[in-house]
């Protein structure tokens, strides 16, 4: 018998954040951000770190070191323009 998969759910208060990292890392695909420039353009904060943490884990952003990008299919799917 398999164990269920436990279903991760983010809490609300980190969504807001999320939202300027990935517009400030989708603006220079498929160039990498840097979490110093992150936290220069957002504000240093220990939500940041959690926000970016949540979208690697998400796997929404690919992490080299203290830089970030958006995936691929993110970025791709960025580009559809979807409404």
């Amino acid at each position: 018998m398999h164990a269920k998969p436990t279903r991760r759910h983010w809490p609300a208060d980190r969504i807001p954040l999320q939202r300027p990292v990935m517009a400030l890392a989708l603006e220079v695909y498929p160039h990498w951000r840097t979490i110093p420039e992150l936290a220069r353009e957002i504000g240093p904060s220990g939500a940041l770190t959690r926000a970016i943490i949540d979208l690697i884990t998400l796997g929404l952003l690919e992490s080299h070191g203290s830089a970030v990008r958006p995936t691929k299919p993110i970025a791709h799917l960025q580009r559809l323009e979807l409404p």
